[in-house]
């Protein structure tokens, strides 16, 4: 049975998963798991990159002895975060965390400098302040060595895949997450780069689903086996949004740490309303666009159990979710977009003193919860009504992504919209990393073909708007 192995890397933690295709369905069997954590030094907090290219090896070694015929690899993680290298290919330190971009801004001094107007005509993204962008700016403000002695910069999935193959390429999906690229050229905007005087380090920009080659020599030999590379929709939500059997008029979220809320389309929406919302174009499989809002997720549960958790080492994720759901409704309303809740010392303190603001306290840890999941599903609802500006109206709404498995968020978000909600499946960003690789390798004819194996291969779960 011929395999694909997808590794999904988030902001916590990474996953690898084998798809295994039998002609006529598709299964997916985990092989490994591991932790996605930062490293700190002097203020200044980075990711552990060679650990991740570590986990990704151990991850192909498992899915070698599993017995499976392996045709080919695709790494996806977050977007806008990067590493430099030298002319000689060599890595220039571990890359940067988007999250220090929090206390910087060069996002506001870019604006001031060009103007919104002036990037959003160039580069029709929602504006956040980690957008690599501004990364680079604050870089060269800072007089970054390492930005002056690069010769290439690639996002931390396509870094993997250097390592792996020796190939250096931009997958398209990443790209249009940088605030640096141009729908209406398809590649790199040269104004932006040449308006703020960057250097001359971008890769080209290749389609989603473009086999970059095979393992270097040097680690077949290691690995015993030739194995193709791929770049899938490297972005993570775009990968993810490739495992939905999208259909008519209909609203995606895909939630895990973040948030990520849109519609598909067949190209970007440049009118000045897009601006003033602050959505995103971002790239999906086959060159289609995402019109979407990059909204804090379940990062605020993810905070709360770490924090809890300290004291409390019997506590995990699904006891937090029932407790939530045994708690008192509206007992605390939030706007999860607060700059409270972007690096708080203490994400409790930080709802509760956001609560105090807009009302009721909640007084347990259930409640607290439920707080935080009821802004989530608020938000949801907001972005709902902004997306029916543009779409004249949806009639469903899909999630995807590891908040599937949280059947009260699920539950929530389609009460709060009003919405049918159809959620699943779980892993849904390694699954359409696996679907991209197999329309790489000609496994797949077309999209449409896909989308048939995925609703034979997959059950999806439905919620029915109960208490709007």
């Amino acid at each position: 049975m011929k395999g694909f192995l997808a590794v999904d890397i988030g902001a916590s933690g990474g996953k690898a998963f084998i798809g295994r295709y039998d002609g006529d369905r598709l299964s997916i069997e985990e092989v490994s798991r591991f932790t996605n954590r930062p490293i700190s030094v002097n203020g200044r907090t980075h990711w552990n990159i060679l650990s991740l290219y570590e986990s990704t090896l151990e991850s192909i070694i498992k899915a070698i002895d599993s017995g499976v015929e392996l045709q080919s690899v695709g790494v996806d993680t977050w977007g806008v975060d990067f590493g430099l290298l030298d002319g000689s290919g060599e890595l220039l330190g571990n890359p940067r965390h988007y999250r220090d971009m929090f206390g910087d801004d060069s996002m506001e001094y870019a604006i001031g400098l060009a103007g919104r107007d002036w990037l959003f005509e160039r580069s029709p993204t929602q504006f956040q302040p980690f957008n690599t962008l501004f990364q680079l700016i604050s870089m060269k403000r800072r007089g970054y060595s390492a930005l002056k002695e690069a010769d290439s910069l690639l996002s931390i999935s396509s870094l993997i895949s250097y390592f792996l193959s020796g190939e250096k390429l931009t997958e398209f999906t990443f790209a249009t997450t940088t605030q640096i690229f141009d729908p209406a050229v398809g590649d790199w905007c040269e104004e932006i780069i040449d308006f703020f005087s960057l250097p001359d380090i971008f890769t080209p920009i290749v389609p989603a689903g473009t086999v970059v080659g095979r393992l270097t020599p040097s680690l077949s030999r290691e690995l015993g086996t030739t194995l193709k590379v791929v770049l899938p929709a490297t972005h993570d939500t775009a990968s993810a949004v490739a495992s939905i059997p999208l259909s008519g008029r209909t609203m995606f979220v895909s939630a895990g740490t973040w948030c990520l809320e849109g519609v598909v389309l067949d190209a970007p929406v440049r009118d000045r309303e897009v601006l003033e919302l602050n959505f995103a174009n971002e790239g999906c499989y086959g060159g289609k666009y995402r019109l979407l809002k990059n909204a804090t997720g379940l990062w605020l549960v993810q905070e709360l159990l770490r924090e809890w958790k300290a004291k409390d080492p019997s506590l995990d994720y699904p006891s937090l979710v029932r407790m939530a759901g045994e708690a008192r409704p509206f007992s605390g309303k939030i706007d999860v977009e607060s700059p409270r809740f972007k690096r708080p010392a203490s994400m409790e303190r930080a709802i509760l003193e956001e609560c105090a603001e807009n009302g009721p306290i909640p007084s347990t840890r259930g409640e607290i919860v439920r707080t935080a999941l009821e802004g989530i599903a608020a938000m949801t609802e907001l972005t709902r009504k902004e997306l029916e500006r543009f779409t004249g109206g949806l009639d469903g709404l899909h999630i995807v992504g590891g908040g599937v498995k949280n059947q009260l968020l699920c539950q929530l978000i389609a009460d709060f919209t009003g919405l049918p909600v159809t959620a699943g499946p779980a892993e849904g960003t390694a699954i359409g990393n696996i679907i991209v690789q197999m329309l790489a390798l000609g496994e797949l004819k077309d999209f449409r073909e896909s989308i048939e194996l995925l609703k034979r291969s997959f059950e999806m779960r439905s919620y029915e708007p109960r208490n709007p």
